[in-house]
């Protein structure tokens, strides 16, 4: 497959990952900071109206951190949130690292056009007795419905193993919290689930703040390893929670992914027979 062809193809996956998305193709658009022209191969405006750059890069070898740099500023001057390379031969490790962990404000994946053909192509549907929800992974992360205690589900860095995150201290993880006659509000859910935190540890800090209609609970203590950050939404049957835990450095742009796919969020009602 030439360049040409695997451009072409890369549009067209990106059109069916992008369901309903405006998608331009091989378009040129003035950097903010550069003022000059920025050739584009593929430009997306999702449904929500965040941006997303996409450069295939049809190369006989891995890519390097000297292109993820270059991608990363012309993501940048354009004002894009998100930024996707392509490439069949792969990454070298600095590209990767410099793609995942070096900015805040903007998120890069790198992707095989194997797996761009999965990427977003699937959500996940975690649910807890009757109650349950639709939701997308987070940009550059999966969600992992592996049984574990106390967690309905997992959601970490794309490319890690939960364990690999978990020392990387950037992983979150998935619970609902069904209402009943005591508990059947955001509000008394955090009230209890305080109690629960002052009770373990009387010296940590929390604080409760809220954004759009989720709220955000910070828990910060000498016990934990990295400070612990949960968001709620509440709908009618039940509280959906996801509990984070993310280095300083990317607190920002972690917290924004969840809250994203909380707003996201379908209720459903499993049958179970």
């Amino acid at each position: 497959m030439d360049w040409s062809d695997y451009e072409k193809e890369v549009h067209k996956e990106c059109h069916r990952a992008f369901d309903g998305a405006n998608i331009e193709f091989n378009i040129h658009i003035c950097g903010i900071h550069s003022r000059r022209k920025r050739q584009i191969d593929i430009l997306i405006k999702d449904i929500e109206g965040r941006l997303y750059i996409v450069d295939a890069k049809n190369y006989n070898k891995k890519i390097d951190i000297k292109t993820v740099e270059s991608f990363i500023g012309m993501v940048k001057d354009v004002n894009a949130e998100y930024g996707i390379i392509v490439s069949e031969k792969g990454f070298t490790k600095s590209a990767i690292n410099r793609a995942h962990y070096g900015e805040d404000n903007i998120e890069v994946d790198i992707l095989s056009l194997n797996e761009l053909k999965q990427f977003q192509a699937t959500c996940a549907i975690p649910y807890m007795g009757h109650n349950g929800a639709v939701v997308n992974a987070p940009f550059c992360w999966i969600i992992d419905g592996t049984n574990r205690p106390n967690m309905v589900a997992t959601m970490y860095p794309r490319g890690l193993s939960l364990e690999e995150a978990a020392q990387r201290k950037e992983w979150a993880y998935l619970n609902f919290w069904t209402k009943d006659g005591s508990i059947d509000s955001t509000d008394k859910l955090i009230h209890f689930q305080n109690q629960l935190l002052i009770n373990e540890n009387k010296d940590g800090i929390i604080s409760v703040s809220c954004d759009e209609g989720i709220v955000i609970r910070s828990y910060i203590s000498q016990k934990y390893p990295t400070e612990e950050i949960t968001l709620f939404k509440e709908f009618n049957e039940f509280i959906l929670f996801i509990v984070l835990f993310t280095p300083d450095n990317l607190k920002h742009r972690n917290i924004k992914k969840i809250k994203q796919l909380l707003r996201n969020a379908v209720p459903i009602t499993i049958n179970q027979t």
